[in-house]
């Protein structure tokens, strides 16, 4: 009996020391993929391993489309410690959204749709386990403008396309060895800009103005690239970030998943 007490006493001031010992992740490998998983109205067609949604009455080289595009390569990302806006050598580009502005007959408009990620993250400085996280739901409206000359919004004729994130910014928390980190969305390229938008725009897909989206040229491929960044404190609200031209590209409400990997 005492040789097993103090065999767990030693055990148990391993485990403790083990503990204590844990370290801040200081770099990550992100595995992220997105795919289309809802979509509306039933005449859209998902194709390209569920990557693309596609619409319009026309040959398929003249229809409009929306796709993502996902990395290659896992990118990796190192943690940003502190507060305030991540700089942009701490964000790792992700996902692509692109899309295909063509004029197509009136009518014939994808209108909603979700586009589902999936990311996890493997520590590599120092090396951990995976930490899987909750999947990540990007909620859309989408408007194929008529094109008739009366434009929703102050844009050349035929008149711009609307797309509006409706499912609010992503502020993902996780835990990881005792220490709380945060995920985050930005758009950091291409010929698209995220950013709150008029009354025009945000009316014509029924909501108020202010929301986040963008809005595409006709016969144009219009793009944003997503980078992910990874932080130890929640970043600030959206109406800060556009102070600064950099507006929050998310997923799902605000919400906080407590996961300590095994």
């Amino acid at each position: 009996m005492k040789h097993l007490t103090s065999t767990m006493i030693a055990a148990a001031a391993l485990l403790v020391g083990t503990q204590a010992s844990a370290a801040m992740v200081e770099t990550w490998s992100i595995d992220i993929s997105g795919t289309w998983t809802a979509y509306a109205p039933g005449t859209v067609i998902r194709d390209q391993g569920n990557t693309r949604l596609r619409w319009g009455d026309v040959p398929e080289n003249e229809q409009s489309s929306l796709s993502v595009s996902n990395p290659l390569v896992d990118p990796t990302v190192n943690t940003y410690v502190g507060g305030g806006i991540p700089p942009a050598a701490n964000a790792a580009p992700t996902l692509t959204l692109t899309h295909i502005n063509n004029v197509i007959p009136a009518g014939q408009s994808l209108g909603s749709a979700t586009l589902t990620v999936a990311l996890s993250l493997t520590p590599t400085v120092p090396v951990g386990p995976t930490q899987a996280l909750v999947p990540l739901n990007y909620q859309i409206q989408f408007l194929e403008t008529s094109n008739d000359g009366s434009c929703e919004v102050n844009s050349p004729v035929p008149c711009n396309d609307i797309f509006v994130l409706t499912s609010g910014l992503l502020d993902e928390a996780f835990v990881y060895d005792g220490f709380t980190y945060y995920v985050n969305a930005f758009p950091i390229g291409g010929t698209g800009t995220l950013e709150p938008q008029g009354a025009g725009a945000c009316g014509a897909v029924g909501l108020p103005a202010g929301c986040i989206g963008f809005t595409t040229i006709e016969n144009q491929s219009n793009n944003v690239l997503f980078g992910l960044t990874i932080s130890t404190q929640p970043i600030p609200e959206p109406a800060g970030l556009a102070l600064v031209g950099l507006a929050l590209a998310g997923a799902g409400v605000a919400r906080r998943r407590v996961n300590k990997a095994a």
